[in-house]
């Protein structure tokens, strides 16, 4: 597959889990490189996030899925780490 319609399909994922508020800043997918059989590199327009390592079977899953399982594993973990010590925080009301 082309890597401008990997480029196509990692910025789909990006905007979804933005959506559907999976990840808690926008992405903009910049490019995709190929590297190893089956190892691709996608580079954003961000400095929290400047790229992802994504490993793609193309008989098991779409593009798509692959980038959204790594960018939710990636950036959820970091969102929902600084987000579970204000949700405990919030669980302890003032005496």
């Amino acid at each position: 597959m082309a890597e401008e319609q990997l480029t196509i399909e990692a910025q789909e994922a990006a905007d979804e889990l933005w959506t559907e508020q999976v990840i808690p800043f926008k992405l903009t997918a910049h490019k995709v490189e190929a590297g190893d059989p089956g190892h691709y590199t996608v580079h954003f327009f961000d400095t929290r996030l400047p790229s992802l390592f994504v490993y793609w079977n193309p008989e098991k899953e779409s593009f798509k899925t692959a980038v959204r399982e790594v960018a939710e594993r990636t950036v959820g973990k970091r969102s929902r780490g600084k987000g579970a010590g204000q949700s405990l925080a919030s669980m302890n009301p003032p005496t």
